[in-house]
């Protein structure tokens, strides 16, 4: 009898049935909800999150999240916007360049020396919010670690802040500017991450100079 061989398309039929086949209470995915909005997201999180009446939903929580970030990815790929396009784009170059295992993060460590060192306002001086909170949030992103727990004032602040900032990026100007760099991006022969370490976190995409 021929032995049957596992292909990697049978292996992505049977992970599609595990995933299907794994059912989630509604319970424990909206628990899972709370955790993110609460804690960030991280391996220990979701484990923490998986546990309900005594029953752990593990295997099958870890199998629900990675499916949605993949379907998320997805969705951001076919997205109709050029912005969306572009940061998916320099992600993957940054991915492909391991740039994670060479920046040096110093962008964060800047954000984090203004929160240690600069004075700012108290909460108290304005109407809540907290901008070591505020600065932390950033720092986080820069570090790529999850994010802690604000108050609504800080939330909405920050919120706020974001919302311009799409404002100013959703623009035709700020298309032209971001076909732009992308064309650059695609023009160019390489990104040498090893002769200039420093351009890892400061100047990833080499836009203050010009590309060969």
């Amino acid at each position: 009898m021929e032995e049957q061989q596992f292909t990697p398309e049978a292996e992505n039929c049977v992970q599609k049935d595990a995933v299907k086949n794994a059912r989630i209470p509604r319970d424990v995915k909206l628990k899972l909800q709370r955790h993110l909005n609460k804690l960030g997201y991280s391996q220990q999180v979701l484990l923490e999150a998986s546990t309900h009446q005594n029953r752990n939903y593990s295997n099958a929580v870890l199998q629900y999240v990675a499916t949605t970030i993949g379907r998320s990815e997805e969705m951001v790929k076919n997205c109709d916007s050029v912005s969306l396009n572009n940061i998916t784009q320099w992600l993957e170059l940054m991915k492909s360049s391991q740039l994670s295992e060479l920046c040096e993060f110093e962008a964060a460590a800047a954000v984090n020396y203004i929160i240690q060192n600069e004075t700012k306002p108290s909460p108290e001086e304005l109407s809540g919010i907290d901008l070591n909170e505020a600065y932390k949030f950033v720092e986080n992103a820069l570090m790529g670690q999850p994010q802690k727990t604000m108050s609504d004032a800080t939330k909405a602040f920050l919120s706020k802040e974001i919302e311009l900032l799409i404002e100013m990026a959703n623009t035709d100007e700020s298309d032209d500017v971001a076909r732009s760099m992308g064309q650059r991006l695609y023009d160019h022969k390489s990104l040498d991450y090893m002769e200039q370490r420093q351009k890892c976190s400061l100047d990833p995409l080499f836009l203050d100079e010009n590309l060969t």
